[in-house]
């Protein structure tokens, strides 16, 4: 089970919507221009605290647009604080995913790293909050613990 919200800015008044995993959005509601599209937050076999191994957990963020868009400013935060910044001069294309890995490495256009020497997303579960310049959330995405499950699409 995961959980997902978003605000909507409509005719001057922000509408903030909650989505269960199993809820279908009117028509007319807009989507985030950016979505947290999953965490993979279990990686296969023994946790090593290798960077090869602290790499293969990421979050996925989706440019849910027709048009390239700026993560200057943005950020994405767990339930326990720990924050990544998207590098200020990141644009990412339309429609298209990043996958923010949670170690060490050379950014490119598709994949991002956080620059842990840790673990970031919980196997008991989590919460992961995308959230502009401004600091409001745009997207997020809470996951539980299920047996047998490494990862969620939110």
């Amino acid at each position: 089970m995961f959980t997902r919200r978003f605000s909507l800015p409509v005719a001057g008044i922000t509408v903030t919507l909650l989505a269960a995993s199993t809820a279908v959005l009117p028509a007319a509601a807009a989507a985030p221009q950016f979505l947290v599209a999953g965490i993979q937050y279990d990686p296969a076999g023994t946790d090593t605290r290798t960077n090869a191994h602290i790499n293969q957990e990421y979050i996925s963020i989706r440019n849910n647009t027709t048009r390239p868009l700026s993560l200057k400013g943005y950020r994405i935060r767990d339930a326990a604080s720990h924050v990544y910044f998207f590098p200020p001069t990141f644009v990412l294309k339309a429609r298209s995913t990043v996958l923010v890995h949670t170690g060490k490495g050379r950014n490119s256009a598709n994949h991002l790293y956080w620059g842990s020497g840790n673990y970031i997303w919980n196997n008991t579960g989590d919460t992961a909050r995308l959230q502009n310049a401004a600091n409001t959330v745009i997207d997020f995405c809470t996951y539980q613990q299920v047996t047998g499950r490494v990862a969620v699409k939110c």
